[in-house]
């Protein structure tokens, strides 16, 4: 586990109910991991980091169809299902006048956060970004910069994990 996958885990509490997930499909503690890496703990769209909520989906849909089997599925379909939510706001460093907005997916919001000279703050904006995207177009592209090939296969390729997700 990385920092800050460890830290949001502990912040919410979420340790006892990701481990039985982890201890099936072991794959899924390093997409959790590299997804946490990627969006950090700092992007908030309502009232808590949404790599947060989308743990918190991903245990739901984990939760409600393990027993049928296809827990694994479920999980990372809860996992992405809030990935176009990356265009809901902005993400910015200021400094006075001056700002900076971060592109989604074109590097991860921590590594945004640490190229940021001496001074500037990194907030939210309220202003979605101008680009339209489709809830299944932002998931593969968040699977792309997350997942490692096999398991990007696996669940976006074999089991198409976004297949629920809206097309407009």
């Amino acid at each position: 586990m990385t920092s800050l996958f460890r830290q949001i885990v502990k912040e919410h509490k979420l340790s006892a109910k990701l481990s039985p997930v982890f201890i099936c499909f072991p794959e899924l503690d390093d997409v959790c991991t590299r997804l946490v890496d990627f969006i950090g703990l700092n992007f908030i769209v309502r009232d808590e980091p949404l790599v947060k909520e989308m743990l918190v989906d991903a245990l739901a849909g984990y939760k409600a169809e393990r027993k049928a089997g296809s827990g694994n599925i479920a999980f990372m379909r809860g996992l992405f299902g809030r990935s176009h939510e990356l265009y809901a706001k902005r993400y910015a460093a200021f400094k006075g006048e001056k700002y900076v907005v971060w592109a989604p997916f074109l590097e991860p919001i921590p590594l945004f956060e640490a190229r940021q000279a001496p001074g500037y703050l990194c907030r939210m904006v309220d202003e979605p970004c101008p680009e339209p995207i489709t809830p299944r177009s932002a998931a593969f592209q968040l699977a792309a910069r997350v997942l490692k090939g096999p398991t990007f296969r696996r669940y976006f390729e074999e089991y198409d994990a976004c297949s629920q997700l809206a097309h407009r």
